[in-house]
């Protein structure tokens, strides 16, 4: 996937097609690696260009004239541009981000913030993640002024009693309020696990898990906000204080 095939060439203009038509026999290796074909593009020397998604990685793959041979990678112009690029962001800004966020409000999550927030933000948290509550915390300001509602997606996957834990936020009266204190530090008695959650919650849970696996991340936090564009992205991990902003927006003083 890391491999850069340098094509030498003095003007090429890629054209996307959008509409993937019968796939060559190497490309049949992506659907048997999880991946999906989600876009295809002329590339130079009657070489077909794919774009591809291997569960929220999107990676460009090239197959010869004679359709036999698949290789990964970038193709780069003698300018350097990247042959896929524009192929590859079409999707990411397009299908990918409209589809990334149906399935993020499909989610069974916990609003904190107001409903009439103009920016909304997603994140994957886990009870005994520590950095979930760093960032609850620093997301207080953008919160508090009512300019953002951050909707946690609550999942089980860090220690044993995770999952009884998420079990017992969503089986409360009032989530958002259990939450809310439990991130803050402010719940007494703390958070126990239930042992025998309903099927219903079960369900719940295994969904958040699933989505959590679609959309490419496998720890918490997990981040996803739309950026002035649109387009969804993702963060990994606490974010550091220098791209608060970023996702968060500006911060505005209550009026």
């Amino acid at each position: 996937m890391k491999s850069i095939a340098l094509v030498t060439i003095l003007l090429f203009a890629p054209s996307v097609l959008g509409k993937v038509t019968a796939l060559p026999e190497p490309l049949k290796l992506v659907d048997k690696q999880g991946g999906k074909i989600v876009n295809q593009f002329e590339a130079p020397g009657d070489i077909k260009g794919f774009v591809a998604d291997f569960k929220g990685q999107v990676v460009t793959l090239y197959v010869t004239a004679d359709d036999k041979y698949l290789f990964t990678g970038s193709m780069l112009d003698a300018k350097g541009n990247n042959i896929g690029e524009q192929a590859m962001q079409a999707y990411i800004t397009g299908p990918k981000s409209t589809n990334d966020w149906k399935l993020l409000k499909s989610t069974h999550w916990i609003a904190d913030g107001s409903p009439f927030a103009n920016r909304i933000i997603y994140t994957f948290t886990d009870p005994n993640c520590p950095y979930c509550k760093k960032l609850w915390k620093n997301a207080r300001p953008w919160v508090e002024n009512g300019h953002v509602q951050l909707r946690h997606i609550i999942v089980g996957i860090l220690k044993a009693d995770s999952l009884g834990k998420a079990a017992a936020i969503l089986s409360a009266s009032d989530p958002a309020n259990i939450l809310n204190k439990h991130e803050a530090g402010n719940l007494f008695p703390e958070l126990k696990a239930i042992e025998s959650p309903s099927s219903e919650i079960n369900k719940k849970l295994a969904e958040n898990h699933q989505a959590m696996i679609d959309l490419g991340v496998s720890a918490t936090p997990a981040t996803f906000y739309r950026d002035t564009t649109g387009a969804v992205k993702k963060q990994r991990g606490l974010p550091p204080e220098s791209v608060l902003h970023q996702i968060f927006g500006p911060l505005k003083k209550n009026e």
